[in-house]
């Protein structure tokens, strides 16, 4: 009996607690196992030294904030922190100016392929700025994110069966001329579903052999030159767009070649730290307010921010999540009197002092007393200061220093347009940042600078509002710059939606 009652011991899973891990490029966040958590960080450290295989960045000294990933385990967790998340997305990905993140529901089958393919987008904007035609943006994407990642038998360039489906849908296939312009105005989500199958279709068409990549290259630094995608297909890959539909055609009916990847991938290195009990109840909290909230939830949601913060009182998240619910529902002097807790008990806490930052300069925007206004805004640069000093990665830290600055009657001076450049640096997958940094260098003359800034995502193909103005705004520096303009009939259009059949779910 002795020796049964040990060996059920010894078979019984290591008991779960809120851990945080940490590697190179990633900070991950779960309620499970120290097994099972470092094992997570490594896979996704190898899908980073993959994608910095076939896409190496610009600058070998290229300084990127860590993506943070929280581990949901289930439903339950994922409405928590999107109430209105449609059934069987297994994670998301969220770029905002306040916060980028990705979720993922550590029980669905298909979040590994969720999560690869926003990280693919990530990468590509955070290493390599170049401004790609919008279908290698998706397709780069799609090609990877299938990888199997498992330790000693890593693979890449599988399929999707929903997107080998909407290729098989022949009728439905969007004009190759329409695809490598990136013209998104589709008449139903089949013709979208069939974009982005022919996106991945095409990737892993010219990815298949040496001679083709080296086509490749050619053709996509043309269309960054501003050639017309189809003259620049005749000249660097000897196809017109219709002998193209046709070679990607046959090149489906042969079967889809996998891969795998010969060589070996750095195994990383993980740290793992126990989180506090109070992260169970404010942990989601902390992200729900990175999203939009109407006044009941709002009010609800602060309530429920509260009691954690008083059956914690010690303990920072619950706190730091109250203020930005407090934030959220426009009560700044409330975010503002637990800011001044949480800054007294951190004094280095970096996102503290930029949300303290924030708040104040919204309080002084709200203000009608000048002189009340300058003490805010004064006292706002002092604590974001120190939140630079004690994180210079964080991007909204400089995001924050321009809204602080923006009221000044020299804005911007050189000063702002370095601050406005890191901010873009940091975090390029934002379009507040690329719009900042356009403006800033557009206002000293610099043009092409500028240019080189907005391009990129101005051709992101998952759109967003607030993608319009930063394509305006291209245009413009383009044509100041002595560039050819870009038709915006050339560019995604703002919002298309993700294809349904392996949704990817980007909260953009």
């Amino acid at each position: 009996m002795a020796v049964a009652a040990l060996a059920m011991f010894a078979a019984a899973p290591a008991r779960a607690e809120w851990l945080k891990a940490e590697t190179e490029h990633f900070v991950i966040v779960g309620d499970t196992s120290n097994r099972a958590i470092s094992e997570y960080a490594r896979k996704v450290e190898r899908f980073h030294s993959m994608l910095a295989r076939f896409l190496p960045p610009e600058n070998d000294d290229v300084i990127a904030p860590k993506l943070w990933i929280y581990l949901a385990d289930g439903r339950d967790d994922m409405r928590e922190i999107w109430p209105t998340i449609s059934k069987g997305v297994g994670g998301f990905y969220s770029r905002h100016d306040d916060r980028i993140f990705a979720v993922v529901d550590n029980t669905s089958e298909g979040s590994d392929q969720i999560l690869f393919h926003e990280y693919a987008h990530h990468y590509m904007f955070q290493y390599h700025n170049a401004v790609y035609p919008g279908w290698f943006v998706e397709g780069f994407a799609e090609y990877f994110a299938p990888s199997d990642m498992r330790m000693g038998r890593i693979r890449y360039g599988l399929h999707n069966p929903g997107r080998v489906y909407a290729l098989n849908q022949r009728n439905d296939w969007v004009p190759m001329d329409d695809l490598l312009r990136s013209r998104l105005t589709l008449s139903s989500e089949r013709r979208a579903a069939a974009y982005y199958a022919q996106a991945w279709l095409l990737t892993h068409y010219m990815l298949g052999a040496p001679e083709r990549h080296r086509q490749l290259q050619g053709y996509l630094a043309a269309v960054a030159r501003g050639e017309d995608p189809a003259v620049a297909l005749e000249t660097h890959i000897g196809r017109t767009p219709d002998q193209l539909g046709t070679d990607l055609r046959s090149y489906l009916s042969r079967g889809i070649t996998v891969y795998t990847l010969q060589e070996a991938l750095p195994e990383a290195s993980v740290t793992v730290v126990a989180l506090p009990r109070s992260t169970a109840a404010a942990v989601w909290l902390d992200l729900r307010s990175a999203r939009a909230l109407d006044e009941e939830d709002g009010l609800a949601l602060v309530a429920q921010a509260r009691a954690a913060a008083e059956r914690y009182p010690t303990d920072r998240l619950p706190l730091v999540a109250l203020a930005k619910l407090q934030r959220e529902t426009q009560d700044l002097q409330g975010a503002r009197a637990t800011l001044e807790r949480v800054v007294e008990a951190w004094p280095e806490d970096a996102e503290a002092r930029w949300l303290m930052g924030a708040v104040l300069t919204e309080l002084a925007d709200a203000s009608s007393d000048d002189e009340a206004r300058r003490q805010l805004t004064r006292q706002s640069m002092v604590h974001l200061a120190a939140g630079y000093q004690a994180d210079p990665l964080d991007y909204r830290i400089y995001l924050a220093m321009l809204k602080n600055r923006r009221a000044a009657p020299n804005f911007p001076t050189d000063n702002d347009v370095v601050t406005a450049e890191s901010a873009f640096r940091l975090a390029p997958q934002l379009g507040t940042t690329a719009f900042e940094a356009g403006q800033a260098l557009m206002s000293k003359g610099r043009y092409l600078d500028a240019a080189y800034v907005l391009g990129p995502l101005a051709n992101n193909p998952h759109g967003g509002e607030s993608l319009v103005a930063v394509r305006q705004l291209l245009a413009e520096a383009r044509e100041k710059a002595g560039l050819s303009v870009i038709s915006t009939d050339a560019l995604p259009d703002a919002g298309e939606p993700e294809a349904p059949e392996a949704p990817p779910a980007s909260e953009d």
